[in-house]
């Protein structure tokens, strides 16, 4: 299950953006509520706000791989991406919908090897982490 929580406006008449929270632990911040997940539900595609420079918001598509707990950016960048499509592990969205719309695909996972890994901690993950070194400390 996915969520955005906390969603707010990022400028008058835009979209929003908020933190996507996952079931598994993950959270991942400057998220767009418009993401989406591959038919057999392994890979969640979302549109994810950095700043360029310091100065200019852009996004990513965003790819999170659930099975094998990772989350991989693209190298192309648009203003907006909005998701359109995962379905035969073909990742379909719309660059920049608002201005000269133009269809991108990306095959998944083939195109994964040239998104760049983001390094994220699953929550659940980190607190059986906890756990397990408090556990070795008392042996």
């Amino acid at each position: 299950m996915a969520e955005i929580e906390n969603a707010y406006e990022v400028s008058m008449s835009n979209p929003t953006c908020g933190m996507l929270t996952l079931s598994t632990g993950l959270q991942v911040d400057r998220c767009n509520p418009s993401f989406i997940w591959s038919e057999d539900s392994r890979y969640l595609a979302v549109p994810r706000y950095y700043s360029q420079l310091g100065l200019f918001r852009r996004q990513r598509m965003v790819v999170i791989d659930t099975l094998e707990r990772r989350m991989l950016a693209s190298p192309e960048t648009a203003v907006y991406y909005q998701p359109e499509s995962f379905a035969a592990g073909v990742l379909v969205a719309t660059k920049e919908p608002f201005r000269a719309a133009k269809r991108v695909a990306w095959e998944i996972p083939e195109r994964l090897a040239a998104f760049k890994t983001i390094d994220v901690v699953w929550k659940q993950a980190a607190q059986q982490q906890v756990a397990a070194d408090g556990a070795s400390r008392r042996r």
